[in-house]
Formats: C-alpha cells, sequence, structure tokens
C-alpha cells in the first residue's frame, strides 16, 4: 500500500533545507547526500522499494537531459513496477 504523500509539502521543505546547507564545496555525492538526509527525515520510515522509486525518478530525470532517454525507460518501469 502506498504512503500517503504530501507532495508540495516535501518540495517546499527539501527546496528550503537545501539551502541551509553550511558547506560551500562539494561533489554530486555530496548533493545525493543532502537530499537523502532531507528526504529520509520527511518521510520517515522509506520502504526499500520507495527508495528504489527514488532512484529509479532520479535516473529517468537525468535520462532526459543527457540524451539517454528512450523507450526502453517505459519497459523497465514496467519491469520495475511488475518485480516490486
Amino acid at each position: 500500500m502506498k504512503k500517503d504523500l504530501e507532495f508540495n509539502k516535501v518540495i517546499k521543505e527539501l527546496g528550503e533545507n537545501l539551502t541551509k546547507i553550511e558547506y560551500n564545496n562539494g561533489d554530486v555525492s555530496d548533493i545525493g547526500n543532502e537530499v537523502g538526509y532531507i528526504l529520509g527525515n520527511l518521510l520517515k520510515n522509506m520502504s526499500e522499494k520507495e527508495i528504489n522509486e527514488f532512484i529509479f525518478g532520479f535516473r529517468h530525470g537525468v535520462s532526459l537531459t543527457n540524451g539517454t532517454h528512450s523507450f526502453s525507460w517505459v519497459i523497465s518501469y514496467f519491469v520495475f513496477v511488475c518485480e516490486n
């Protein structure tokens, strides 16, 4: 059963918390850590499935910007959903 997600609230709080990061240098893993930490605090007790859904959504979003997006994403998504 899917948890209720207050989408707009989570997006707002994610943005607000990202602006409070206190260091000026880092790499993409630092950004991932911060997003994960913030979401983990907002969406308590995320299941492995929910974490994988987030990662899948992230990969899809990146694929839309780097030229790797294709029909295979649709197939991959349906395989992911069916397996989970």
